[in-house]
This record gives structure tokens, sequence and C-alpha cells, in this order.
């Protein structure tokens, strides 16, 4: 076997976000802050990438399949940069729908071509990630805002050369915090590659700024270069290096964020009326400006990138798509998991979120309907057998003869017991029209149904939706053994909530059926037809009660024959109770003719 050979360790110094030097017009600091995330020309190839990495310790949730994989990164980054502190923003891959100028973006060519991801990808990636995230928590924004002033009175190319020397410092801050904490492991795998590419890319044939700043970061840091050190950088070397040190105690400092970065902006200004005259001196070879006064932006549009820079790294768009939906399964926002069901070009899908209220339920439990739906858990529900072995009396036991000299234990009991594997869902409109009684009622019946169906192997969930501000909302009502309430509000979305409650049902139970209780038609998101053929496809028996409707004709147009009428609310628990033995007896209430709602007294309900 070919042993591969061995690479020289070089060790350089530059900023991770020095890489990209192209000039950018109108562009934030916090977007350029790591432009190897997006544009930059870095040559991170394959070839310097190695199987293992620290990730393979802790990151276990892996797939082989493209989208899941880069969401499984997507979702591992999120929560490390939680650990680091709050107010990150997002992180997602350059070309997500994101516009927010607070992201942070990745270039997912630095991670894409090889499934699971390796790991020393991953860590290299996350060095990233953990950079460009203490630079949120230690505010660099706000360093920039501060030295706006001092910019405008400096001559073009001082500009370049001072925010070269600012951003620069800005990385040495954040690398040396971020070496205190464990994060410091991944930052020092991402700062040995980008030194190893701007060592490769910046010449060598004369003194320059970039060189200077290169040496000023690996001798912050003890790596060696393998390249000689100009005389002439000496001097500025040590002014920068006593820079550094003075910037680092800020952080030790006993006041607030915002005196620390004062205190930083005072460093930078005096370092540069020091150094202004030996440093302009050096030729400069990639002008760029990492900051542009707020002024210089016209109000009402954003910055924007010069438009002859190629953005590289889009994702495909189906690939977004899928990307969104797998990160949607355990997020806020549910608005792709929705548009993966109709579409992710219908207009009519309106965004939607998943937020659980801690409102608690005040309800009344009929001990009558308790005691009536245990009755028909226990009557209707089908039967699996059950055998006792080893008993003193009963049916003699043909295994267990052997016992009969010794113990005399030979004898057993077969028992007929209810298999009660249902996975019932309760589904309640609260909308702004069930305010008051209405609600209450609701409350009850949840109430009621859970006391009836606790101690048994049933697993019950009951959801309530809403609109809030053009959202709609689903949150749940049961949680944890309690009962939780919600204010109805707004509008009705019954499609969309359809959807999403069918998506949180087990996959794997058998016998599934959702109960959906409304007083109105569907006014808002998308049409109900969808979450009827959802229920269809995933094998749920929906039934809709509709109480106290004002338009019964449009209520049919729009569930079909997936819709029973009641006419008050008074009579929900007794049209629940014959819905549930309609539904034993029977199972899939698609195949048959939909249950006819009558109380006692022989009326419809």
């Amino acid at each position: 076997m070919l042993k591969p050979k061995k690479q020289k360790a070089v060790i350089m110094a530059k900023p991770i976000s020095a890489i990209n030097m192209d000039p950018v017009i109108s562009r934030s600091c916090s977007d350029s802050l790591f432009p190897v995330m997006t544009s930059g020309k870095a040559n991170h190839s394959s070839d310097s990438f190695h199987p293992t990495g620290i990730s393979t310790y802790w990151r276990k949730n892996i797939s082989f399949r493209e989208s899941l994989e880069l969401a499984n990164l997507l979702r591992a980054l999120q929560k490390i940069a939680g650990h680091i502190g709050d107010n990150i923003g997002r992180i997602e891959y350059t070309g997500m729908s994101s516009t927010s100028d607070s992201s942070i973006r990745i270039n997912p060519e630095l991670v894409m071509g090889s499934y699971p991801i390796p790991s020393d990808r991953v860590d290299f990636v996350i060095g990233l990630v953990v950079h460009e995230a203490f630079h949120k928590i230690k505010w660099s924004d706000h360093v920039w805002k501060l030295l706006e002033p001092a910019m405008k009175k400096m001559s073009p190319i001082q500009q370049v050369i001072f925010q070269r020397v600012v951003f620069t410092g800005e990385d040495i801050y954040i690398d040396q915090i971020s070496n205190q904490t464990v994060f410091g492991l991944y930052t020092e795998i991402a700062r040995k590659k980008e030194m190893a590419a701007l060592n490769r890319e910046i010449p060598s044939k004369r003194s320059s700024l970039d060189e200077l700043l290169l040496f000023w970061w690996a001798r912050q840091f003890r790596c060696i270069l393998n390249r000689e050190q100009r005389p002439e950088y000496e001097n500025l070397l040590f002014q920068l290096k006593q820079l550094s040190d003075e910037v680092f105690q800020t952080n030790n400092l006993f006041a607030g964020i915002a005196e620390k970065c004062r205190k930083r902006t005072l460093l930078f200004l005096d370092t540069w009326e020091q150094i202004k005259k030996p440093i302009q001196e050096l030729f400069v070879y990639k002008k760029q400006l990492y900051w542009f006064h707020t002024l210089e932006i016209p109000l009402g549009k954003k910055s924007q990138p010069d438009s002859k820079i190629k953005i590289t790294g889009l994702l495909p768009p189906q690939l977004v798509r899928e990307i969104q939906t797998n990160l949607a399964m355990d997020t806020v926002d549910i608005t792709p998991l929705i548009q993966s069901v109709v579409g992710f070009d219908n207009d009519t899908v309106a965004p939607m979120s998943r937020w659980d209220f801690s409102i608690p339920s005040h309800p009344v439990i009929d001990k009558r309907m308790v005691s009536r739906l245990k009755a028909i858990f226990q009557h209707y529900a089908a039967r699996k057998k059950v055998t006792n072995r080893g008993l003193v009396s009963g049916r003699i036991d043909q295994r267990r003869l052997y016992r009969v000299p010794v113990t005399g234990r030979c004898f057993k009991e077969v028992e007929q017991i209810p298999s009660l594997d249902w996975s019932v869902l309760l589904l309640m409109d609260a909308s702004g029209s069930m305010q008051g009684s209405k609600w209450k009622m609701v409350e009850s019946t949840v109430a009621n149904i859970h006391k009836a169906l606790s101690g048994y192997s049933n697993r019950l969930s009951a959801f309530a939706y809403f609109e809030v501000n053009g959202i709609c909302m689903i949150s749940r009502l049961l949680k944890d053994n309690r009962l939780l309430s919600v204010p109805p509000s707004g509008q009705t979305a019954s499609g969309q909530a359809i959807i999403a409650a069918g998506m949180m049902m087990p996959e794997k139970t058998k016998n599934k059926i959702m109960i959906h209780v409304t007083d109105g038609e569907s006014n808002f998101g998308c049409d109900v037809s969808f979450g009827i053929d959802f229920c269809k496809q995933k094998k749920i028996n929906l039934i809709t009660l509709g109480c106290g409707y004002k338009n019964k004709k449009i209520m049919e147009e729009q569930y079909r024959h997936a819709i029973q009428f009641v006419d008050h609310f008074q009579q929900l628990p007794r049209a629940v109770e014959r819905l549930f033995k309609w539904t034993f007896l029977y199972g899939n209430l698609q195949s048959f003719k939909s249950p006819s709602l009558k109380t006692t007294d022989g009326k419809g309900v």
C-alpha cells in the first residue's frame, strides 16, 4: 500500500477574514469579516483535508443524503453558536432565503462533495462560525461605527490601510478570546488553514502592507512562516504587537461592552497616529474597504455588493428547499414543512409557527362523560390475547406439567383485554369567533378525553391553532401531562393546521385518528383540500366537527365527506363520544359512510 506523502507543516499568519481582498461596495463589516465563508478565493481543496477531526467525537447525527447532511451541519453549528452567546443571528449557506445582514453565511463549497461531511472540514467551518460569532458577542460592528468620524477625515488610501489594520487587530482580539475557551481548538484549525492560503497568495517580491499584517498575525500566535521577515517591518511589528496586547487587556476591564469598545477604538486611533507615516510607504496589493460610512448609503436601500463580483457557492433551489424542510422539523418556523406538501410556488401559504403557550387551563371535568368514554374504550376497542402462566388454579398448562411435583404451579389463564393502541389527536379551532363559552366547552372536552385515556397505551395529543399578525400559530394543549390553553384570536387557517398536526403524529402507529373541531369555514392560508389529501396519504382518519356553524354549504364544499355538523356547542361532548364509538367499531372512517351523530333522545347532533 502506498503511503501518502507527509506535508510540511507550514504555519501562517493573517486574520481569518483577510482572505478575500476583492473590492466590495457598500458591504457591512459583519458580512466582510469572513469573506472565505461567502466568496473567498482561498484554495481549500479536498486534498488539504483529512478524514479525522475533533468533531468526530461528538457529531453523531450524520447522513449519506446530501440535503439531510447539510441540514444536520447547520443544526450543529446553530447549537454551537448558542453555547457562545445569545443574538448570534441565523447561520445559513450562501444563497438561502434570509437577507438579514446579521446572519452568518457559509460558502457551501467548503463542505459539499462528500457525505457524510469529513470531520476535518466540519472543524474548519466550525472555526469560521465560532470566530464570526465572537465578533458579534464582542460588538465589533460598534467599534467600526465609533471609528467612522476619524475615517471620514482620512484620504482614500489612508482609509484602506487603517481599515486593514483595524480589521486584523479585531480578528486577533477575537482569536485571543476564543483561545480562552474550548472553541479555540476550532478557531486554531481555521486560522492555520487561512494563514497557509494567505502565505501562498501574498507576493514576497517587495515589502507590502499585506505581508506586514501576515507577519503580525503569525507573531501574535507564535507561528513560523516559510518566508524571511524584512528589516523595515521590525519597528512596525513591535508597535502592532503592543497594540494587540493592549486591545486584549480591555477584555479584562470591569466595564460594560460599550465601554470596552470605546477603549479599543482609542487604542486603534492612538497607534494609527504613531505608525501612519512609515506604514504608508508600504505597497498595498489588495485595496479593500471593510466598512463604509453609514451616511454614504442612501436611505431605503440596503448595501449591495459590486455587480462585477460573481458570488460563488450558491446552492441549487431544489437543494435549498430540502435543507429548509429538514431544518423546520425542530424549529419554530414550520412554513417550509407546509410548503413541502402544498408546493413551494403556492402563494396561498401563510407563514406558520409552532409556539407552546404556558397558560394553564381551567376545565370542568364531567365524571359521567369520563366514565362513558372509558366504557367505550373498554368495550369497542380491538382485543389482544394475554396469557398468565405459573398459577395455582385455572386451566392446565401443558408447558408447566413438570412443576406438579415441585410447586404445583401448572395452571394458566387466558384473557382478552382491550388493545388500546390508538394515536388520537384533537385539533381545536382557536380563532377569534371561538372566544367565550365556546372555548370553555373546548377546554372541558379536551380535559375529559385526557382523563378517560390516561393509564392506557393510547397516545393523546391536542393542539389549537389561531392567527396573529398574519402568522398562523399552532400550540399544544397537552404538555407533560398538563392541560394548557391559548387566547383565541385571528382568522381560521384550517388547511395548514391539519397538515401541521398530521406531521406531529407518530409515523409508526397503525391506528391514527384526528378530530378537528371548528365553528366556521377556513378563510386563511392554503385550501383545506391539501390537508384532507395529506391525511389520506398518511393514513390518518380525519373527521371534522362543525359546531355552531354559520354557513353549512361552504363548509361542506371545503371538507367534502370528512365533516359532521353539531348544531350547538353544548352537544360537542356527546358528539365526540359517538365519534369514538364509531371509530373503534369500524376503524377507517374513510371506508364507511360517515357516522350519524345522534344523541340518546334520537335528535341529530
